[in-house]
């Protein structure tokens, strides 16, 4: 039971910490970057113009960014709804551009199924995700329309060619969303200004410390400005975050209780059968505590063999089902991954400590029991 216990915990850290952080970094690249920078009323939704929200100086700021080596790259983004079409049908679409220049390292997380990337020296190409693909009917080469308004409010429309089609596995993101090279979209949209500066760090590590040291920074550049972390803006990796560690901590609640049960049944017999011993050994003069303790080191050692036991054990499980690639879908995800389980030493040192102190409370009460046994009754049973 509790080797069984040890290594189930194991195997459920493992695989819910992979898969968190594929989201995680899924998020990252695709969406949100690292760090992102806009002016206070985009952040709060005030302005009833979208022109209102716009950072007319954003070189500057890119500037600045660009000094600091903690930085892979720093891009300015435009995101608008548009009217996208293919032969005679139309969907309403989400627009997000991309500098395919500086932002070269992201493509790889875009996943490109069919086609290539977008690049700088293609401004009129566009990457459709898989699943709006799907609904349009569109493959790569395919001419597609988008119809929206510039931020004056004008009408305007450009035709594009589609270089690629491609899949983050987020579904979501997958079926709504259109590549645009900034440039291009600040063409279509009238604008030479962006609405987010979007930064990209070396290291998931560095955020908090770069966001800290390039505040002063922005309030001398661009006091109208905030910067936000990639916490702060994916909702749905804190929703899915929030929920597996809710369901962990549930699951190990009843595997332990499932233990300690077992181990306070185990001891309790063992006890029973012993009753005579026990007298004996009071009889001989040995003291409750002593008594106590003997029966605690028991199931001490109980628990530390069904650790070591279920860790070895859940470290070889968790090789075995990652040598098996099993496909599974996840709500939310346009397509199979396959399940990998990460070996944490977290993991182990949780399920470890867990096990041994829950093998000890369970011997507790039982052989609290046994030391105030009277010891003629305890006799007896030797007769």
């Amino acid at each position: 039971m509790i080797a069984s216990a040890v290594a189930c915990i194991i195997l459920f850290e493992g695989f819910t910490f992979n898969m968190v952080e594929g989201l995680r970094e899924t998020t990252i690249e695709t969406q949100t970057g690292h760090l992102q920078i806009a002016s206070q009323s985009f952040w709060e939704k005030k302005k009833l113009r979208p022109k209102d929200n716009l950072i007319p100086n954003y070189t500057k700021i890119l500037a600045e960014l660009n000094r600091d080596k903690r930085i892979k790259y720093a891009a300015g983004r435009l995101e608008f709804f548009g009217l996208l079409s293919h032969g005679d049908e139309s969907i309403s679409t989400r627009v997000t551009t991309v500098d395919p220049f500086k932002e070269r390292s992201r493509n790889k997380y875009f996943n490109f199924r069919k086609g290539r990337e977008l690049s700088h020296k293609r401004p009129f190409e566009v990457a459709v995700g898989s699943g709006l693909a799907k609904k349009l009917s569109i493959e790569t080469g395919s001419q597609v329309t988008v119809l929206t308004h510039t931020y004056d409010g004008i009408v305007n429309a450009m035709d594009f060619k589609v270089s690629g089609i491609f899949q983050t596995d987020i579904a979501e993101f997958d079926d709504n969303t259109l590549l645009m090279p900034l440039k291009t979209a600040q063409r279509l949209l009238d604008t030479k200004a962006v609405e987010q500066i979007v930064i990209g760090l070396n290291s998931s590590r560095d955020t908090k410390s770069v966001m800290e040291s390039m505040a002063p920074k922005l309030s001398s550049l661009a006091p109208e400005t905030d910067i936000k972390t990639w916490f702060q803006l994916a909702t749905l990796y804190k929703q899915v975050s929030m929920f597996n560690s809710v369901q962990n901590t549930i699951i190990q609640m009843i595997l332990m209780t499932l233990v300690l049960l077992s181990i306070a049944n185990t001891v309790g017999m063992s006890i029973m059968e012993r009753t005579g011993e026990i007298g004996t050994l009071r009889a001989l003069g040995e003291q409750r505590a002593s008594v106590v303790v003997q029966f605690l080191f028991e199931g001490f050692v109980l628990g530390t063999t069904g650790v070591l036991i279920g860790t070895l054990g859940g470290i070889g499980l968790a090789h075995f089902f990652n040598s098996l690639n099993i496909p599974i879908v996840f709500p939310g995800a346009s397509s199979p991954i396959f399940i990998k389980i990460a070996v944490l030493f977290s993991a182990m040192a949780k399920a470890g400590i867990s096990g041994i102190v829950i093998t000890v409370l369970a011997a507790l009460l039982p052989a609290y029991r046994s030391a105030k046994m009277n010891i003629v009754q305890a006799l007896r049973h030797n007769i």
